[in-house]
């Protein structure tokens, strides 16, 4: 059967936010499509992201493979603009069958079957669940027995019960790499260290913390899966030896959850002899010395550390697992072993006071990492907190805007107030701990002195420029409101 996989683009009209975010290759689709094709199932895929089609040139090109389904990726910032092109392809190609999968979709999965051009929803984790789908259609045989699903029928909308999860992930083929051009892709400002060809590499699935705002773990009840280490550096010899990469993004909500696993997987890139540098996702709780020291040497250079807040009250309420001295030691060990480190704070979660958000701007100046990221609170679908402002009815399921979950730089106030303090005030406190970061005597004249290459440089005015395009935009959005 000839299935296509398209992962959305993510634009809202915002191109410089786009770009600030970076634009990796859809490690979600390539897994299904490198899964499915193990069965004899020709899947091509596109990736609109990072290659932008108009209508017209994507009729072409659907024209061109006639895919029997369809199936979209699906996460809350890009879900408006699944629905707008699942109905125009139905409305050009009606006899397409339309799949969503991804945590949106999984999660929400009775709200995107109530749209009329979507026919199946594969919850959770997709690749077995997809490939009985597959069959299912091509031998028109029944839906009911496939778990994972959701799908209509002459009764209703209806759910088969969840899917287990793949004990053995080790046994999934990698990634569908010879499916996207590697060209086209680039890391997040703040991840960047070359302008070099760049890829991802997930070394595990799922995550063993429950921060109340965060989606991650749903799903995988918490429950964390390893790849065998030796299976992920082949893997990034294989993207080293055949695509020419030389810089990586490790995928992995919190790599540094198992410290000992991650020294053992620096052991064997260092003994792989690759010359790369690459970032990753750090917990407060798991730095050391022995830990950083390895992955320095083997080549990490960049790492984005969850702060959250400056409040420890906060930080407990949120179940974040972490003190503020703990971070205070991250912070030190990167800078020692010198890794730039980007510092990501949240403001209005439950129990928030304009105090406590001041306290997370004045603790960043204090941590002074290289780049800090604060957004206010958007409950990710998923998430204990999205739960609760269902159950409180702050947010109706049914009326969930993918531009409300782009919250950094973004020029919406926030989707819901669930502390004390305004959604105003949130907005303008946000702007105010990354303007007064950002304009340091002692930060720009620090980031001046490190600017070790062209790339670099770039990437810093780039950052400037968005930075003061974006006050520029949240002036006349508060003036618009004040009106």
């Amino acid at each position: 059967m000839r299935i296509l996989l398209i992962s959305p683009p993510i634009t809202h009209g915002d191109e410089l936010q786009a770009k600030a975010r970076g634009c990796m290759p859809p490690l979600d689709l390539m897994y299904l499509a490198a899964y499915v094709r193990q069965y004899n199932h020709d899947v091509n895929m596109l990736d609109l992201y990072s290659r932008g089609l108009s209508n017209k040139k994507l009729f072409q090109y659907i024209q061109k493979e006639h895919p029997v389904v369809i199936g979209f990726s699906t996460y809350s910032a890009n879900i408006d603009l699944v629905y707008k092109l699942s109905a125009i392809i139905k409305l050009n190609f009606p006899d397409i069958k339309i799949v969503l999968g991804g945590i949106h979709a999984s999660y929400l999965a009775g709200v995107c079957l109530d749209n009329p051009s979507v026919d199946f929803i594969v919850r959770g984790e997709g690749e077995r669940t997809l490939l009985e789908l597959l069959s299912a259609i091509e031998d028109r045989s029944d839906l009911s027995q496939i778990e994972g699903m959701s799908y209509k029928s002459k009764s209703g909308i209806v759910h088969n019960p969840d899917r287990k999860l793949i004990e053995d992930i080790d046994a999934l083929p990698w990634p569908a790499y010879d499916l996207v051009n590697f060209d086209n892709y680039f890391l997040a400002v703040t991840r960047a260290v070359t302008s070099g060809r760049v890829a991802s590499v997930l070394t595990a699935r799922g995550c063993p913390y429950g921060c109340s705002f965060c989606s991650q773990s749903y799903g995988y009840n918490r429950r964390v899966r390893n790849r065998d280490v030796h299976n992920v550096v082949d893997e990034m010899l294989y993207l080293y030896d055949k695509y020419d990469i030389r810089e990586f993004q490790i995928e992995d909500s919190s790599l540094t959850a198992d410290p000992k696993r991650v020294i053992k997987l620096c052991q064997l890139i260092e003994e792989s002899h690759m010359k790369i540098i690459w970032n990753c996702n750090v917990r407060a709780n798991t730095a050391s010395e022995e830990l950083f020291a390895a992955m320095r040497d083997a080549g990490c250079r960049r790492i984005l550390l969850g702060v959250e807040s400056g409040s420890q009250k906060m930080l407990d309420s949120m179940n974040k697992g972490i003190t503020l001295e703990q971070v205070r030691k991250t912070v030190r060990l990167a800078k020692k072993y010198k890794m730039r480190i980007n510092c990501a704070f949240v403001v209005g979660l439950p129990g928030e006071t304009y105090e406590s958000a001041m306290r997370s701007c004045v603790f960043s100046k204090e941590l002074d990492p290289d780049y800090i990221m604060f957004s206010v609170l958007v409950p990710s679908v998923g998430s204990a907190l999205f739960e609760q402002a269902v159950k409180e009815k702050i947010i109706d399921v049914r009326n969930v805007k993918g531009a409300d979950y782009i919250s950094v730089y973004s020029q919406r106030l926030p989707l819901v107030e669930m502390s004390s303090v305004k959604r105003e005030d949130l907005f303008k406190l946000m702007e105010k701990c990354t303007i007064s970061f950002y304009l340091r005597p002692k930060y720009i004249l620090k980031r001046m002195i490190g600017i070790t290459s062209w790339a670099e440089l770039k990437r810093m005015i780039y950052g400037l420029v968005l930075i003061f395009r974006h006050q520029m935009a949240l002036f006349l959005a508060l003036f618009k409101l004040k009106k």
